[in-house]
C-alpha cells in the first residue's frame, strides 16, 4: 500500500475514533478538590479565560474579584451566594453562570440583583438570543478550565459552584464551596486593573456568527505537527477549549464568513460547536466551481502536482513522476485555469491537476 493511501485510511481510523480520545466537555475537578496552579504562563491563561467570560459583579471593592462557575439551579450555588453576603466591601464575586433555568437572566443583567433573582426563582426562564449566545460562550469557558487543569487535575465532575482566583503569584480553583469564607478575602490578590475589566466574551456574544455553508469540505483535517487549538468562539480572544494533534478530523458545520474560521464539531454534529482558525481551508471549502464529468485515462507528461482542491493555493496531495497514468473522472475550469480531475486512490478519492 503507498504511503499516502495508508496515510489516508489512518486517517480515517482516527475520524472513527475521534469521540472516544476527545474528553467530554464538562470534566474539571471534582466537590471538595482544590488546585493551585503556579505556572505564569498556565495561571494566565486561566485567570484570561475567567476574565473575559459574561460575569455578574456582585460587590465591592472590585480590585479583589473572585470568579464563581456554577448554575441557578445549583443548591450549593446558592448557599455560597447566601454565605457571602458578609464578605461585601471586601471581595467582589463575579457569578458566571453556565447552566439553570434563570441563566440567562443573569447574563443579561450582570449584577447581584440579576444573581439574587435568579437563585429566589424571580426571574425570568428564557431569554433573548444575545443572552442564549452568552450562555454558551460561558460554557465554553468551563470548557477551557476543564482543558487547562488536565496537567493538573484528572477528576470526574466539575463541581457547581467552582471558584478561581488570583492568589499571589499562583492561580487557586476551589471546586465547591470554601470551608472558610472569612479567609478567603486575604488569599485574594488585589489588583487595581481588575476594577475597570470588560469581558471580551460581552462583545463575543453579541452577535451570532454568519455561517456559511461549506461547500467541499464536510470533515477538517489538522496537517501541521503542532496542535492546533479549538476555541469557544471565532476569535483569538476566545478561551482555547481543546486541541487537536496532527491527521485528526473533525466534522464541519460551519465557514464563518471570510475571516478563516470554521466551524466545527468535535463531539458529534447535535453536540456544541468549537472553531479553528484556517484561512486557507476556510476558502477551499468555499470555492465555487463545477466537475464536468470526462471519462478517459490520463498520464502525466512531465512531473506535476495533485492538488487537493482546483486551485494553485490547496495543498499538495502527491507529486507523480512523468509517464504515470490514473482514470480521468472531470474536468474543471476555475479561475482561469482548466484542471483534470483523476481518481488518485483506490477508496475513489480524487485530486486535481492543473493542464
Amino acid at each position: 500500500m503507498p504511503a499516502r493511501q495508508a496515510m489516508r485510511l489512518a486517517r480515517c481510523l482516527m475520524a472513527l475514533s475521534l469521540l472516544l480520545v476527545l474528553p467530554q466537555p464538562g470534566l474539571a475537578v471534582d466537590r471538595g478538590r482544590q488546585v493551585v496552579v503556579t505556572k505564569p504562563d498556565d495561571a494566565a491563561r486561566l485567570m484570561d479565560a475567567v476574565e473575559n467570560a459574561v460575569w455578574a459583579a456582585d460587590g465591592t471593592p472590585a480590585s479583589k474579584a473572585v470568579y464563581v462557575v456554577y448554575s441557578t439551579d445549583c443548591a450549593w450555588s446558592k448557599r455560597l451566594f447566601d454565605d457571602t453576603r458578609a464578605l461585601a466591601g471586601n471581595v467582589q464575586l463575579r457569578w458566571i453562570p453556565v447552566a439553570g433555568s434563570t441563566a440567562a437572566s443573569v447574563v443579561a443583567g450582570r449584577d447581584a440583583a440579576s444573581v439574587a433573582n435568579a437563585f429566589a426563582g424571580r426571574a425570568a426562564r428564557a431569554g433573548d438570543a444575545s443572552a442564549q449566545r452568552a450562555l454558551v460562550y460561558n460554557h465554553g469557558v468551563m470548557d477551557s478550565i476543564t482543558y487547562q487543569l488536565r496537567p493538573y487535575d484528572r477528576s470526574k465532575t466539575f463541581a457547581f459552584p467552582t471558584l478561581v482566583y488570583r492568589s499571589g503569584k499562583s492561580v487557586k480553583v476551589v471546586a465547591g464551596n470554601p470551608r472558610n469564607l472569612a479567609a478567603l478575602s486575604s488569599e485574594v490578590l488585589n489588583e487595581p486593573r481588575a476594577a475597570s475589566l470588560v469581558p471580551a466574551g460581552i462583545a463575543l456574544s453579541a452577535q451570532p456568527a454568519t455561517l456559511l455553508r461549506s461547500r467541499n469540505l464536510p470533515k477538517w483535517a489538522h496537517l501541521n505537527e503542532t496542535p492546533m487549538m479549538f476555541r469557544a468562539a471565532p476569535s483569538p480572544q476566545a478561551p482555547v477549549i481543546d486541541d487537536l494533534d496532527k491527521d485528526f478530523l473533525v466534522p464541519v458545520s460551519g465557514i464563518v464568513g471570510t475571516t478563516g474560521w470554521i466551524e466545527v464539531a468535535p463531539w458529534g454534529l447535535d453536540k456544541r460547536k468549537a472553531y479553528v482558525h484556517d484561512p486557507l481551508m476556510a476558502r477551499m471549502a468555499l470555492l465555487d466551481y463545477r466537475v464536468k464529468p470526462q471519462g478517459g485515462q490520463w498520464q502525466a507528461l512531465a512531473t506535476v502536482q495533485v492538488r487537493e482542491f482546483p486551485d494553485m493555493a490547496a495543498h499538495v496531495l502527491e507529486t507523480l513522476p512523468p509517464g504515470v497514468r490514473y482514470r480521468r473522472s472531470g474536468v474543471v475550469e476555475h479561475a482561469g485555469r482548466v484542471w483534470d480531475q483523476i481518481v488518485l486512490y483506490a477508496d475513489g478519492a480524487v485530486g486535481y491537476v492543473a493542464r
